[in-house]
């Protein structure tokens, strides 16, 4: 076995070997020559304390210690067991100069074998010792490096050197012999053996599983998407939910036969006695790493559907989706190598100097892979620049957010790789990639989810038709309900989503708050906060808010229309909805901070005062604003009159209402005055409006005539309704005149000007073609 150590315990091993093996100058020949047993029973001891230090030790700076004091246990075992090696051959040269030993040997020449046997099984006893404190000690020394670099994987902030830095690669280069030493020590020990110790039937299932696993991955998959596409095309009604369907068809089938296979490739190797302790974490590790590269594969393809655009999910083009087809593929090689060139250095121990280029190496390839999607997708939106001129929308804006953060996590991972924050830059694209993975699956599953839920929970579908039926359940209810459902699925899908974005592929962003915590510390009025923590408050914020938003949009947008509700009820729900989630989102960023319930209540209690000296008006308006929105005596699209003021309300929010009045100007009030004050509500008990026109005609006119003639006016004009029929009365007779009352309705305030001002120019030309006079009234 070899083992190899940085210089300095290099060093330190072979002084010490010197200093047992070779005489000290002056000593002369009367010096006795080290005791190998005596040494091998002190390097014993020696490795049984380090043993138990091992369990104790923290820092990195004593496994080093530890792993150094283990080099000079195991290079002076090694060196014993070549001071040993020469006297065994000695020995059993002596013994074979003796000959076979008969029966009629002679006494001294027995008791000589006897010696001389005596003394090789002594000296055998001690080598087989060496040896096996070498191994030991190996062991204890590869130990120690694992923990090492595990430790410095963990450490997302430690500064390491600098790719531009000399000195990384001489400290690499003077490492590489002794990587290359334990790379070939890992493969004689772990990989060669294994021709040696397979038999028939060992190859015989590692070869069935070979065939199954091509079989899977290509026949029986091909076969798969065939069947699903044909009776997605054949059997299926032309929905939304036919296309979603296929999609996730074609995303599963891809996932599933390759993981099988994997599976199946390491069922195998493992059960023929293949792997061994130091390659089985390795094959888990590439068969878990191999099944998501073939998720990506098959997510890739399932979104993208090339030569499919009538089927395809996503709203590119066919060009977009050919010049794109290759990087889930890519990327799904570039991830698998770089598990591997990682996992297989952790496997046989690579010294730390090496796990930092490994990073480096790793790093920058996953930085390029970004890079090269972002490029693509810049160069595809430039081709298209009619695009650019159409109006932007809420997926829009989330593409180009998304775009702009990949961008700015690829500079930052740049600038900390070339700072020395290898593991740093590592992390943060690692998640990248795994972002975007956790993105476009929950994108493909909230199109599925909706698409599924509203197709098949809808008026018009057969479970909408037998809810109805069956249970009572109104027609509208029914759809709502499908809405419902669907929303609680993609709740459900976006926080999987949340918790996956700490998957496999980095440390979790748990221990980044953690870490980036333990650096800074700020104490505020007995309230100690910590960098790590305000991070983590301000993203529960961003979310929290973010999350309401949605909320409110999806009610606004979705289920609210598919309710009985008018615009004023959707709008006090939406509206309360809201400042709930504002609510709930300040709670969360304030217990991500730190701040527990007694220093909220001591927060409410300092408000309190504040409320009592001068917020009272604001605090007033808040609660008649929450008044309004429950009880609501005035409502979106109430014509309402506030003193001489008369308009349409438009707006209620907590503060404020806002109406618009007769020239188009808004007049805000403070909900309090619709609160503490009279007002008219002209639509709220009946929306109904009414026309009132008096006029007065000389005693002698013919009133019936005259009644009849206004009764075909109204009729005449489709604005006046016939229900409440119009009435026509009397209103006295006085001065020799007959007052005449009239009254219809419409169908709202807002049209009675209008109508009535039509009326009152058929009137008019009737009774001027009818030669009936008005005269003023007295």
């Amino acid at each position: 076995m070899t083992l190899r150590s940085s210089p300095g315990g290099f060093l330190a091993a072979l002084f010490l070997c010197l200093f047992l093996l070779v005489p000290a100058p002056g000593a002369g020949a009367q010096e006795a020559a080290p005791d190998p047993l005596v040494v091998l029973d002190q390097q014993t001891a020696e490795l049984k304390a380090i043993t138990a230090e091992a369990d104790r030790a923290v820092t990195a700076d004593q496994k080093v210690e530890l792993r150094d004091r283990g080099i000079v246990v195991g290079t002076t075992a090694n060196a014993m067991v070549a001071l040993l090696d020469p006297q065994l051959a000695a020995i059993n040269a002596r013994i074979a100069e003796l000959g076979e030993p008969s029966d009629g040997e002679a006494p001294d020449v027995k008791a000589q074998r006897a010696k001389l046997t005596e003394e090789r099984d002594g000296i055998d006893s001690a080598i087989k010792r060496g040896r096996l404190l070498a191994a030991d000690a190996k062991e204890m020394i590869d130990r120690m490096i694992r923990e090492i670099n595990e430790a410095f994987s963990r450490d997302t902030f430690q500064q390491v050197a600098s790719p531009l830095s000399p000195k990384l690669w001489m400290d690499a280069a003077d490492r590489f012999p002794d990587d290359m030493a334990r790379f070939w020590d890992f493969i004689h020990d772990q990989v060669l053996r294994i021709p040696g110790e397979a038999t028939l039937q060992r190859f015989a299932v590692l070869t069935a599983s070979l065939v199954l696993a091509g079989l899977l991955l290509g026949p029986v998959r091909r076969r798969l998407r065939q069947l699903g596409r044909n009776f997605a095309v054949n059997q299926v009604a032309g929905t939304r939910a036919r296309r979603s369907a296929l999609a996730v068809w074609f995303v599963f089938v891809g996932t599933a036969t390759s993981t099988v296979a994997f599976i199946a490739l390491f069922v195998a190797m493992n059960w023929a006695n293949i792997l061994t302790t130091g390659t089985r974490p390795l094959a888990e590790a590439m068969t878990v790493t191999a099944s998501i590269g073939a998720f990506m594969v098959s997510l890739g393809a399932g979104l993208l559907l090339v030569g499919q655009p009538a089927w395809r999910l996503l709203p590119i083009s066919d060009e977009a989706a050919r010049k794109l087809r290759s990087y889930p593929t890519l990327g799904a090689i570039l991830t698998l190598a770089g598990v591997f060139v990682v996992e297989t250095g952790r496997a046989f121990g690579i010294s730390r100097v090496g796990a930092i280029l490994l990073n480096y190496v790793v790093a920058f390839t996953y930085i390029g892979l970004i890079v090269a999607v972002l490029v693509s997708l810049g160069r595809l939106r430039r081709s298209h620049p009619e695009d650019a001129g159409r109006e932007p929308n809420a997926r829009t804006t989330i593409v180009t957010l998304a775009t702009i953060l990949a961008w700015v996590a690829v500079a930052v991972s740049i600038v900390a790789a070339l700072q020395g924050y290898v593991n740093f830059a590592l992390f943060l694209s690692r998640q990248t990639i795994w972002t975007a993975i956790v993105a476009a699956t929950a994108y493909l599953l909230l199109i599925v989810v909706d698409d599924l839920c509203t197709t098949f929970i809808s008026p018009d579908s057969r479970l909408g038709h037998s809810l109805h039926s069956g249970l009572g359940i109104r027609r509208s209810q029914v759809g709502q309900l499908g809405v419902v459902i669907s929303a609680l699925l993609r709740i459900g899908i976006l926080v999987l989503a949340a918790l996956l974005l700490s998957g496999p592929l980095g440390p979790g962003a748990s221990s980044l708050f953690y870490q980036f915590s333990a650096s800074a510390e700020i104490t505020v009025g007995g309230v100690t906060l910590v960098p790590g923590a305000i991070l983590k408050a301000a993203v529960a914020l961003i979310i929290g808010i973010t999350l309401m938003r949605a909320v409110r949009h999806w009610l606004d947008e979705r289920f609210l229309p598919a309710t009985d509700l008018d615009q004023g009820a959707r709008n006090s729900v939406s509206t309360i909805v809201s400042y709930a989630g504002i609510i709930l989102a300040g709670f969360w960023a304030m217990t991500a901070l730190g701040i527990g319930v007694e220093r909220i209540a001591l927060v409410v209690s300092a408000l309190s005062v504040g409320i009592g000296f001068g917020l009272q008006a604001i605090t007033q308006n808040f609660i008649s604003g929450l008044i309004l929105l429950a009880e609501r005596p005035v409502k979106i699209g109430d014509t309402v009159r506030i003193g001489t003021d008369e308009g349409d309300v438009k707006r209620i929010s907590v503060r404020s209402t806002e109406i618009q009045i007769a020239d188009r100007s808004t007049l805000i009030v403070p909900n309090s005055e619709l609160i503490t004050k009279s007002i008219r509500n002209m639509t709220l008990a009946n929306p109904l409006g009414r026309i009132q026109i008096q006029f007065a005609a000389p005693l002698d006119v013919d009133v019936a005539a005259v009644k009849a003639m206004l009764m075909e006016v109204y009729a005449e004009h489709n604005a006046v309704l016939s229900e409440p029929a119009p009435s026509v009365f009397i209103d006295g007779i006085e001065g020799g005149q007959v007052a005449f009352k009239s009254f219809a309705f419409v169908s709202g305030p807002r049209a009675v000007y209008s109508a009535r001002s039509a009326v009152l120019f058929a009137l008019l030309e009737r009774l001027r073609k009818d030669g009936i006079q008005l005269v003023a009234p007295a």
